[in-house]
Parts: C-alpha cells; structure tokens; sequence
C-alpha cells in the first residue's frame, strides 16, 4: 500500500513518515511530527549568528556536550563558532540524529555566507596594517 506526499505528490510508503523526494513530513499525527522531525534552518542560524560563541545552535539541536564545550571555551574563541556558521550556510551541519535541517533556503545561506567574511577581511586587513606600520619602519633603518 501507498499513500501521496501532500507536499509535493509523490507516492511513498503507507508507513512512511517523511517524503523520500521532498523531505516533507506526511504523518497526520502531529504529537508524533512534532517530536520526530529536526529544528529549522533560519531559527538555529539566527542562534549561530547571535549567539554561536555560547553554543546556543548546538543546544538548540540536541548536541548538548559541544554545546557545553562551546560555551565553557566561548565558541572556541570564535573560531569553532564561525565554521558552524559555514557549515549552516552549506547545509552541511546536522541534528544530533544526524539529520538535515528543515527548510534549507540556499540563497539566505550565501547571503550569510558572504556577510560573515566582511569582519573577516576587516580583521585581515587591521592585522596587516599593523604589521606594515611595525615592518617598514624597520626596514628603512
């Protein structure tokens, strides 16, 4: 037996609870589809983005240990929390299960994406006038 996605409309399994061509989820029991189905993608790269050094997105999906670990080291000084950061912008960063986040939206990822390597190259840029205002005095003498 078989049942229709109500997503997209593609036949799956009677005892299927998410689409195979979607990711949809098709159960009706909604107690069941609450519990069962990973956290979105816009509400943990908010958490990242604000809060990433504390490990607010790692709690927020059920990696409760890195989580902790984030914030007792403040996201690795930031480090570790910047290339979750990547990893949500490439879909790349998985629920404690293992599973994709809900509602990926490709575009709003390259955005941030692109958005977070501003500071970046500040900081890259801060970096290297202070080592040319240390270094060619130097080299004059």
């Amino acid at each position: 037996m078989s049942k229709v996605c109500p997503h997209c409309g593609v036949e799956v399994d009677d005892a299927a609870t998410r689409c195979y061509n979607c990711k949809g989820w098709i159960t009706e029991d909604v107690a069941v589809m609450d519990s069962s189905k990973p956290q979105d993608f816009l509400s943990t790269l908010l958490f990242a983005w604000f809060l990433g050094c504390f490990g607010v997105h790692r709690f927020w999906t059920g990696h409760y240990a890195i989580g902790i670990a984030q914030l007792l080291t403040l996201g690795g000084c930031g480090i570790w929390a910047y290339i979750d950061i990547i990893l949500l912008c490439f879909n790349k960063f998985k629920d404690a299960q293992g599973r994709e986040l809900r509602e990926y939206n490709r575009s709003l990822g390259v955005v941030v994406f692109v958005l977070s390597l501003i500071p970046m190259l500040l900081v890259l840029l801060f970096l290297l006038g202070i080592f040319a205002a240390i270094a060619i005095p130097s080299m004059a003498r």
